[in-house]
Protein backbone atom coordinates (compact mmCIF):
# COMPACT_ATOMS: atom_id res chain seq x y z
CA UNK A 1 0.00 0.00 0.00
CA UNK A 2 1.34 3.54 -0.88
CA UNK A 3 2.13 6.29 1.48
CA UNK A 4 -0.65 8.34 -0.66
CA UNK A 5 -3.36 4.99 -0.09
CA UNK A 6 -2.44 5.33 3.81
CA UNK A 7 -2.78 8.97 4.39
CA UNK A 8 -6.16 9.17 1.99
CA UNK A 9 -7.18 6.17 3.84
CA UNK A 10 -6.49 8.38 7.53
CA UNK A 11 -7.70 11.26 6.54
CA UNK A 12 -11.19 10.07 5.37
CA UNK A 13 -11.45 8.40 8.43
CA UNK A 14 -10.74 11.31 10.64
CA UNK A 15 -13.13 13.55 8.59
CA UNK A 16 -15.86 10.64 8.88
CA UNK A 17 -15.64 11.66 12.50
CA UNK A 18 -15.99 15.33 12.29
CA UNK A 19 -19.31 17.39 12.16
CA UNK A 20 -17.95 19.88 10.33
CA UNK A 21 -17.51 17.98 6.92
CA UNK A 22 -20.56 17.00 5.18
CA UNK A 23 -20.80 14.19 2.26
CA UNK A 24 -21.54 15.79 -0.84
CA UNK A 25 -20.97 15.29 -4.28
CA UNK A 26 -23.00 12.16 -4.81
CA UNK A 27 -21.54 12.02 -8.59
CA UNK A 28 -17.73 12.30 -6.79
CA UNK A 29 -17.13 9.77 -4.29
CA UNK A 30 -15.29 10.75 -0.85
CA UNK A 31 -16.24 14.50 -1.40
CA UNK A 32 -16.73 16.89 1.68
CA UNK A 33 -17.91 19.92 2.52
CA UNK A 34 -16.96 22.61 5.56
CA UNK A 35 -19.77 23.22 7.14
CA UNK A 36 -19.29 26.11 10.48
CA UNK A 37 -21.11 25.60 13.19
CA UNK A 38 -23.03 28.90 13.70
CA UNK A 39 -25.11 30.02 16.70
CA UNK A 40 -26.06 33.18 17.15
CA UNK A 41 -24.35 35.60 19.72
CA UNK A 42 -20.80 33.86 18.38
CA UNK A 43 -17.99 36.53 18.30
CA UNK A 44 -14.78 36.02 16.51
CA UNK A 45 -11.73 38.49 16.62
CA UNK A 46 -8.78 38.61 14.25
CA UNK A 47 -5.75 40.28 13.46
CA UNK A 48 -5.61 41.29 10.28
CA UNK A 49 -2.31 41.70 8.46
CA UNK A 50 -2.81 44.05 4.49
CA UNK A 51 0.31 44.34 2.24
CA UNK A 52 0.11 45.97 -1.47
CA UNK A 53 3.27 45.37 -3.54
CA UNK A 54 3.39 47.12 -7.16
CA UNK A 55 6.62 45.87 -9.20
CA UNK A 56 8.38 44.67 -6.14
CA UNK A 57 7.95 48.07 -3.41
CA UNK A 58 5.64 48.04 -0.55
CA UNK A 59 2.78 50.35 -1.93
CA UNK A 60 0.89 49.98 1.85
CA UNK A 61 1.02 47.65 4.71
CA UNK A 62 -1.62 47.83 7.30
CA UNK A 63 -2.67 46.42 10.35
CA UNK A 64 -6.30 46.22 11.95
CA UNK A 65 -8.31 44.23 14.27
CA UNK A 66 -11.70 42.43 12.98
CA UNK A 67 -14.68 41.43 14.51
CA UNK A 68 -17.37 38.64 13.03
CA UNK A 69 -20.19 38.90 15.21
CA UNK A 70 -23.17 36.03 14.61
CA UNK A 71 -26.74 38.37 14.54
CA UNK A 72 -29.41 35.64 13.88
CA UNK A 73 -30.44 33.35 12.28
CA UNK A 74 -32.50 33.97 8.52
CA UNK A 75 -34.55 31.30 6.37
CA UNK A 76 -31.79 30.10 4.04
CA UNK A 77 -28.72 31.22 5.96
CA UNK A 78 -28.05 33.87 8.51
CA UNK A 79 -26.77 37.63 9.53
CA UNK A 80 -23.25 38.47 10.51
CA UNK A 81 -21.85 41.56 11.40
CA UNK A 82 -18.62 42.13 10.64
CA UNK A 83 -16.34 45.17 12.32
CA UNK A 84 -12.81 46.87 12.38
CA UNK A 85 -11.08 48.40 15.03
CA UNK A 86 -7.44 49.44 15.70
CA UNK A 87 -6.47 50.07 12.12
CA UNK A 88 -2.91 51.80 11.86
CA UNK A 89 -0.66 51.66 9.20
CA UNK A 90 2.86 49.70 9.28
CA UNK A 91 4.35 50.94 5.98
CA UNK A 92 3.22 53.53 3.44
CA UNK A 93 5.09 56.66 1.65
CA UNK A 94 4.90 59.64 3.81
CA UNK A 95 3.51 61.53 1.31
CA UNK A 96 0.61 59.27 0.77
CA UNK A 97 -0.21 58.69 4.75
CA UNK A 98 -2.47 61.20 5.56
CA UNK A 99 -5.02 60.04 2.96
CA UNK A 100 -4.53 56.31 3.78
CA UNK A 101 -5.13 57.25 7.61
CA UNK A 102 -8.24 59.15 6.70
CA UNK A 103 -9.71 55.90 4.58
CA UNK A 104 -8.93 53.89 7.40
CA UNK A 105 -10.76 56.07 9.98
CA UNK A 106 -14.10 56.16 7.77
CA UNK A 107 -14.34 52.41 7.88
CA UNK A 108 -13.20 51.94 11.16
CA UNK A 109 -15.83 51.06 13.85
CA UNK A 110 -18.77 51.02 11.15
CA UNK A 111 -20.81 48.20 11.32
CA UNK A 112 -21.38 46.31 8.17
CA UNK A 113 -24.03 43.60 8.49
CA UNK A 114 -23.83 40.53 6.00
CA UNK A 115 -25.18 37.94 4.48
CA UNK A 116 -24.25 34.25 4.84
CA UNK A 117 -26.12 31.37 3.05
CA UNK A 118 -26.71 28.10 4.87
CA UNK A 119 -22.81 26.91 4.29
CA UNK A 120 -21.13 29.76 6.27
CA UNK A 121 -20.14 31.48 2.47
CA UNK A 122 -20.66 35.30 2.28
CA UNK A 123 -23.57 36.18 -0.29
CA UNK A 124 -24.07 39.86 0.08
CA UNK A 125 -24.73 43.38 2.15
CA UNK A 126 -27.50 43.02 4.35
CA UNK A 127 -28.81 46.70 3.68
CA UNK A 128 -26.95 48.56 1.31
CA UNK A 129 -28.84 51.97 1.98
CA UNK A 130 -28.69 52.27 5.51
CA UNK A 131 -24.99 50.95 5.34
CA UNK A 132 -24.61 54.19 2.65
CA UNK A 133 -25.60 55.92 5.02
CA UNK A 134 -23.69 55.23 8.12
CA UNK A 135 -20.27 55.41 5.64
CA UNK A 136 -21.80 58.67 4.22
CA UNK A 137 -21.56 60.24 8.18
CA UNK A 138 -18.55 58.49 8.83
CA UNK A 139 -17.07 60.50 5.68
CA UNK A 140 -18.21 63.62 6.90
CA UNK A 141 -16.80 63.18 10.17
CA UNK A 142 -13.44 62.40 9.25
CA UNK A 143 -14.14 65.18 6.40
CA UNK A 144 -14.65 68.13 9.15
CA UNK A 145 -12.06 66.22 11.37
CA UNK A 146 -9.26 66.56 8.72
CA UNK A 147 -10.22 70.23 7.19
CA UNK A 148 -9.78 71.93 10.51
CA UNK A 149 -6.13 71.41 9.69
CA UNK A 150 -5.13 73.52 6.92
CA UNK A 151 -2.50 70.86 5.99
CA UNK A 152 -4.69 67.96 5.94
CA UNK A 153 -7.49 70.25 4.17
CA UNK A 154 -6.26 68.77 0.85
CA UNK A 155 -6.51 65.11 2.12
CA UNK A 156 -10.52 65.60 2.78
CA UNK A 157 -10.94 66.48 -0.46
CA UNK A 158 -9.17 63.76 -1.93
CA UNK A 159 -10.58 61.25 0.78
CA UNK A 160 -14.12 62.25 -0.17
CA UNK A 161 -14.06 61.81 -3.59
CA UNK A 162 -12.67 58.61 -3.17
CA UNK A 163 -15.34 57.51 -0.91
CA UNK A 164 -17.93 59.02 -2.99
CA UNK A 165 -17.19 57.28 -5.53
CA UNK A 166 -17.34 54.30 -3.74
CA UNK A 167 -21.19 55.08 -2.67
CA UNK A 168 -22.67 55.59 -6.15
CA UNK A 169 -21.37 51.85 -7.43
CA UNK A 170 -23.74 49.82 -5.70
CA UNK A 171 -21.45 46.62 -6.67
CA UNK A 172 -18.16 48.56 -5.67
CA UNK A 173 -19.28 49.28 -2.20
CA UNK A 174 -20.25 45.58 -1.64
CA UNK A 175 -17.17 43.95 -2.90
CA UNK A 176 -15.16 46.91 -1.29
CA UNK A 177 -16.83 45.78 2.32
CA UNK A 178 -16.98 41.92 1.39
CA UNK A 179 -13.37 41.69 0.66
CA UNK A 180 -11.72 40.68 3.86
CA UNK A 181 -14.48 38.56 4.91
CA UNK A 182 -15.14 36.65 1.82
CA UNK A 183 -10.87 35.50 1.69
CA UNK A 184 -11.92 35.03 5.94
CA UNK A 185 -14.86 32.70 5.25
CA UNK A 186 -13.42 31.43 1.78
CA UNK A 187 -12.57 27.51 2.77
CA UNK A 188 -16.53 27.45 3.63
CA UNK A 189 -19.12 25.58 1.35
CA UNK A 190 -16.82 24.27 -1.29
CA UNK A 191 -16.40 20.83 -2.04
CA UNK A 192 -13.35 18.87 -1.31
CA UNK A 193 -11.59 15.34 -1.87
CA UNK A 194 -9.56 14.17 0.82
CA UNK A 195 -5.95 13.32 -0.03
CA UNK A 196 -6.27 14.98 -3.99
CA UNK A 197 -7.38 18.31 -5.28
CA UNK A 198 -10.60 18.59 -6.73
CA UNK A 199 -10.49 20.77 -9.46
CA UNK A 200 -13.35 23.64 -10.30
CA UNK A 201 -13.67 25.10 -13.36
CA UNK A 202 -15.74 28.25 -12.79
CA UNK A 203 -15.27 32.29 -14.06
CA UNK A 204 -14.71 35.65 -13.02
CA UNK A 205 -15.73 39.04 -13.87
CA UNK A 206 -13.06 40.57 -15.91
CA UNK A 207 -11.42 44.42 -14.14
CA UNK A 208 -14.01 46.20 -16.39
CA UNK A 209 -16.75 44.22 -16.06
CA UNK A 210 -18.57 43.55 -18.93
CA UNK A 211 -16.92 39.87 -20.00
CA UNK A 212 -15.83 36.94 -18.02
CA UNK A 213 -12.62 35.18 -17.74
CA UNK A 214 -12.23 31.18 -17.75
CA UNK A 215 -10.05 30.03 -14.46
CA UNK A 216 -9.25 26.78 -12.94
CA UNK A 217 -9.62 26.40 -9.05
CA UNK A 218 -8.43 23.61 -6.81
CA UNK A 219 -9.41 22.58 -3.42
CA UNK A 220 -7.57 20.11 -0.80
CA UNK A 221 -7.50 18.87 2.35
CA UNK A 222 -3.92 19.33 2.95
CA UNK A 223 -4.19 17.39 6.72
CA UNK A 224 -6.19 16.84 9.75
CA UNK A 225 -4.60 16.62 13.69
CA UNK A 226 -7.33 15.66 15.98
CA UNK A 227 -5.35 16.44 19.00
CA UNK A 228 -4.59 19.91 18.17
CA UNK A 229 -7.95 20.06 16.57
CA UNK A 230 -6.97 21.72 13.09
CA UNK A 231 -7.61 20.62 9.51
CA UNK A 232 -5.63 22.72 7.01
CA UNK A 233 -7.31 23.14 3.58
CA UNK A 234 -5.36 24.85 0.38
CA UNK A 235 -6.99 26.64 -2.69
CA UNK A 236 -5.27 27.91 -5.42
CA UNK A 237 -6.74 29.53 -8.52
CA UNK A 238 -5.26 30.62 -11.91
CA UNK A 239 -6.33 32.00 -14.62
CA UNK A 240 -6.36 30.82 -18.75
CA UNK A 241 -4.31 33.55 -19.78
CA UNK A 242 -4.65 33.50 -23.80
CA UNK A 243 -8.59 34.46 -23.03
CA UNK A 244 -8.07 36.92 -20.09
CA UNK A 245 -5.56 38.72 -22.84
CA UNK A 246 -7.81 38.85 -25.41
CA UNK A 247 -11.12 39.89 -22.93
CA UNK A 248 -9.78 42.51 -21.47
CA UNK A 249 -7.91 43.60 -24.56
CA UNK A 250 -10.93 43.86 -26.34
CA UNK A 251 -12.86 45.88 -23.51
CA UNK A 252 -9.94 48.39 -23.05
CA UNK A 253 -10.43 48.74 -27.23
CA UNK A 254 -14.53 49.48 -26.45
CA UNK A 255 -13.46 51.94 -23.90
CA UNK A 256 -10.88 53.64 -25.97
CA UNK A 257 -13.06 53.37 -28.72
CA UNK A 258 -15.92 55.72 -26.38
CA UNK A 259 -13.49 58.77 -26.26
CA UNK A 260 -14.90 61.06 -28.77
CA UNK A 261 -11.03 63.11 -29.06
CA UNK A 262 -9.48 59.97 -29.62
CA UNK A 263 -8.08 60.05 -32.98
CA UNK A 264 -8.16 56.81 -35.32
CA UNK A 265 -4.28 57.32 -35.42
CA UNK A 266 -3.78 57.22 -31.52
CA UNK A 267 -6.07 54.24 -31.43
CA UNK A 268 -3.47 52.63 -33.87
CA UNK A 269 -0.30 54.14 -31.51
CA UNK A 270 -2.20 52.19 -28.55
CA UNK A 271 -2.91 48.77 -29.93
CA UNK A 272 0.50 47.70 -29.70
CA UNK A 273 1.06 48.77 -26.43
CA UNK A 274 -1.98 47.34 -25.19
CA UNK A 275 -0.91 44.27 -26.88
CA UNK A 276 2.44 43.89 -25.13
CA UNK A 277 1.42 45.08 -21.77
CA UNK A 278 -1.73 42.25 -21.97
CA UNK A 279 1.37 39.88 -23.93
CA UNK A 280 2.29 38.73 -20.61
CA UNK A 281 -0.55 38.52 -18.28
CA UNK A 282 -0.42 36.35 -15.12
CA UNK A 283 -2.73 36.00 -12.22
CA UNK A 284 -2.62 33.47 -9.54
CA UNK A 285 -4.64 33.11 -5.95
CA UNK A 286 -3.30 31.46 -3.18
CA UNK A 287 -4.87 30.33 0.33
CA UNK A 288 -4.55 28.55 3.46
CA UNK A 289 -7.04 27.85 5.40
CA UNK A 290 -6.75 26.28 9.11
CA UNK A 291 -9.64 25.42 10.84
CA UNK A 292 -11.26 24.24 14.16
CA UNK A 293 -12.00 20.72 13.84
CA UNK A 294 -14.99 21.12 16.25
CA UNK A 295 -16.63 24.80 14.83
CA UNK A 296 -14.95 25.09 11.30
CA UNK A 297 -14.38 28.13 12.38
CA UNK A 298 -11.22 29.56 10.88
CA UNK A 299 -7.71 29.79 13.17
CA UNK A 300 -5.39 31.32 10.98
CA UNK A 301 -6.12 32.57 7.11
CA UNK A 302 -3.54 33.71 4.44
CA UNK A 303 -4.32 34.63 0.73
CA UNK A 304 -1.99 35.72 -1.13
CA UNK A 305 -3.06 37.55 -5.33
CA UNK A 306 -0.62 38.25 -7.99
CA UNK A 307 -1.53 40.35 -11.24
CA UNK A 308 1.20 40.67 -13.66
CA UNK A 309 1.20 42.07 -16.92
CA UNK A 310 4.60 43.16 -19.40
CA UNK A 311 3.49 46.41 -17.68
CA UNK A 312 4.52 45.64 -14.05
CA UNK A 313 3.06 43.67 -11.51
CA UNK A 314 0.45 43.98 -8.07
CA UNK A 315 0.84 41.40 -5.32
CA UNK A 316 -1.83 41.23 -2.51
CA UNK A 317 -1.56 39.85 0.46
CA UNK A 318 -4.02 38.89 3.73
CA UNK A 319 -3.74 37.20 6.66
CA UNK A 320 -5.84 36.68 9.82
CA UNK A 321 -4.83 35.17 13.21
CA UNK A 322 -7.29 34.43 15.87
CA UNK A 323 -7.16 36.57 18.82
CA UNK A 324 -10.25 35.64 20.58
CA UNK A 325 -13.77 33.66 20.00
Amino acid sequence: MSFLETTRRGILALIGGLGIFRPTRPDVPDTFTLLPQLAVGQAFTYQLDQKVQRNGVVAVHAGSCVTLTVLGRLEGGWLVRWTTSDSHLREVDPNLKPLFAALQSVWDGLPVDVLLDTTGRVSGVADVPTLRALVTAAMDRVADRLSNDASQAPFATAMRAAVTTLLANDTLLAQSLLKEISILLGATGHAYRPGEPLAVNSRIDSPFGTGEIPILGRFKIESVDPQARRATLNWLMVVDRGTAARVIGAEVEQVVEGFADVSPEARQLHAPALSDALSGLDFDDRGEFVVDTGTAWPVSVSHVRRVSTGAGSRVDEIRFSRLRG
